[in-house]
This record gives C-alpha cells, structure tokens and sequence, in this order.
C-alpha cells in the first residue's frame, strides 16, 4: 500500500533482511525513516507524530517492545500507523501482479534523518534522491567503483550509513554489514581482514582509538575517511606515515547536506599545523562563506 512520499519506518537490526527492506521501500517509492532502538517512549511519541510513516517495518521480536503509548499523537489521538513484520512479509507468497517502480523526481525524498534534538526537539531531515546520488556518484574526493568493498557498521539513523550503503551498492561494488550491536574495535578489524575491505568510513572517536590501539587493522585499506569531529593532527600524521598505501580523507558536512560538503585528502604533513583542513566542496556542491555580515562568498 506504500505510494510515492509515503514516510516508512524501519526498525531492522544491520542485516540482510534491513537491506533488502530499504530496496523494498525505495522500489515502491517511498521514504525509509529509521528508528533507533531503544528510544525513550516520549521521543518516539514525538517522532511517530511528526514523521507521520504509514507503515512501521520491524522484527516478530520487536513487536512486543514498542510501547501502545507510542502509537498515540501528542493529543491523545491514535496514530494510523501499520506494523508490518518482515518475517511474515517473506515468508508469505507474493500477492497481486508485480509493478515496475514509479518514476520519482530527483527532489523527492528518499529518507528521513532525524538530528540528535541537542537544541531542543529533534528535527526531521528530508534527504532527497539527489543528496543521495551527489554523495555517491561522480564522486572527486573518494574512489567509488565496482572494485570496492565498504563496511557498513554505523546505525541506520546516522546519516554515515548513506556513504557506507549506497557508496557500494550504487557503483556495483561490495558491503559488508558488521554483525548487530555496538562495533568494537576488533570487530572492525576482524571484518576489514576477513572481508577485504578496502574503503572505510569512521567517526573521529572511533579513528583515534583505532590509531592508537589497532592501527595495523587498518593497513589493508585503500581510503579511510574520518570526521564528524575534529580531528587530531597528531593521528592523522601517525595513520599517514604507517598507511602508506592508503588516502586518508577528513569529510565534513551536517546532515542537511547529505553526510559530506567539503572534504581534504591528506597530502603535505605541514597542511595539518595547526588543524586538518576541512578542504572544499565535493563534485557538484556549492558552498557559500559569509562574513560578520552576512555577505555570501562562493
């Protein structure tokens, strides 16, 4: 029952059955929104009433854990929302003649994101088609072609996971999805050694931790990309000189801007005193700098 713009929500821990939901939603045109476990019940009251999904994609297991309250508008009205299982979705025939997908506008939305609500309530994100296509095709600051393999281990709701996923699958190449729960340093090594990972994406926490205490479960990689904070010069500069082999890539962009605007390839070892750029705009993006008075310089 999905049409174009219809806003559906998944609650799918990383797995192929996830993937094969987002095709599903995609396919017939919706929004795939995805909701992060464990959500205190008033934000996802919040959530629900705002997002406003005409169907809620989750696990048998997971049914029991949502609370009924969170199916009610803010008002005390009930949500029209449809809890569809994906387990019974599979494993029942498919019914009804099988249509082509729609033909959607490169402006209509192709997920929803919502921002982590540190200024107040949480703010919903529509990412249309084109953020999705700008970041992942005909790319400049990464190499993203059939001979790649990403690792998909950031959750679903983080706007990382659009690199990770559709950097892979929309050039032919491969991901991996680490195993569900909270990745460990290990875990992320284990997966770049048994997996042939060549391109991974980290937060700069996360990329620190693993310069200091698992480098050389990086070495088989060909672009490490890193961000969503600052950067430590002094990191940078130690995965540079033990990476030969490897472009090591600062992204940053909010979420509204589909996960990367500028990016900087580390070159020189002087460029990153006393801070690693954050570089300039990727292919097809457009940043403006405004001085104290608001005045736009391109």
């Amino acid at each position: 029952g999905v049409v174009p713009g219809d806003v559906v929500g998944i609650r799918v821990e990383r797995s192929f059955e996830m993937v094969i939901g987002l095709l599903g939603i995609l396919k017939a045109g919706g929004v795939y929104w995805a909701l992060e476990e464990n959500l205190p019940e008033e934000r996802l009251r919040l959530m629900l009433a705002d997002a406003r999904p005409r169907v809620l994609l989750t696990r048998r297991a997971a049914v029991d854990t949502l609370p009924d309250r969170a199916f009610t508008t803010p008002d005390g009205s009930a949500s029209s929302v449809t809890v569809a299982v994906i387990e019974e979705l599979l494993e029942s025939p498919l019914q009804g003649k099988v249509t082509n997908a729609p033909r959607l506008r490169a402006c209509d939305p192709a997920y929803v994101s919502y921002t982590s609500g540190s200024t107040g309530q949480p703010k919903g994100v529509l990412v249309p088609h084109r953020g999705v296509a700008r970041l992942v095709k005909g790319t400049d600051y990464v190499s993203l072609t059939a001979q790649e393999t990403l690792l998909h281990w950031s959750p679903l709701s983080f706007d990382a996971s659009t690199f990770e996923l559709w950097g892979g699958l929309l050039n032919g190449g491969r991901v991996v999805l680490l195993p569900p729960g909270q990745p460990s340093l290990g875990g992320i090594g284990d997966a770049i050694r048994q997996h042939g990972v060549t391109a991974l994406w980290l937060t700069a926490g996360l990329f620190h931790l693993m310069v200091d205490e698992r480098l050389d479960d990086l070495k088989p990689l060909r672009q490490l990309l890193a961000g969503g904070d600052v950067l430590s010069p002094e990191h940078v500069l130690e995965a540079r000189r033990s990476l030969p082999g490897c472009r090591i890539i600062n992204g940053y962009g909010p979420t509204e801007n589909t996960t990367f605007t500028c990016c900087h390839t580390v070159g020189d070892e002087g460029e990153l005193i006393p801070s690693v750029p954050i570089g300039r705009p990727i292919a097809n993006t457009r940043v403006y700098v405004l001085d104290q008075i608001g005045r736009a310089h391109v």
